[in-house]
């Protein structure tokens, strides 16, 4: 459990609340978790920066008919020196079909908020060629 009265804490409680204003589709509890010159890349190779695109972003996608069933966070790493987060877990979006993937993603954080984002993919499928 983190304290949200130091660094490390404020920051996993952000990245929690980030996660799940997109499981709840929450525009307010979204544009509350990143900074006005936020940039996103996600793993499709997408980018947003800026308010005005990250809140048309999320405002696309929660009228498209999309939705994020859940996002599992295995664990979070911070840096304090770098205010940086990286974060290892699973997300299922439902961009109409059933799709998941195992994901990191580095998130920088500014002013208190989320500042950058870039997000990784790594297959589901696991297979050990050299065992």
């Amino acid at each position: 459990e983190c304290d949200p009265d130091d660094e490390p804490g404020r920051a996993i409680d952000l990245i929690r609340r980030y996660f799940k204003a997109w499981v709840d589709m929450d525009f307010d509890l979204f544009a509350g978790t990143v900074h006005d010159d936020a940039t996103v890349r996600e793993n499709t190779g997408a980018v947003m920066e800026g308010r005005e695109q990250l809140h048309r972003w999320f405002a696309w996608w929660t009228r498209s008919n999309n939705e994020v069933d859940y996002r599992n966070i295995h664990r979070i790493f911070y840096d304090e020196e770098q205010q940086t987060a990286f974060v290892d877990g699973v997300q299922v979006p439902n961009e109409g079909q059933e799709y998941e993937w195992d994901g990191s993603s580095a998130i920088t954080f500014r002013d208190s908020l989320i500042y950058e984002i870039n997000e990784y993919e790594a297959k589901k499928e696991k297979h050990y060629p050299y065992k």
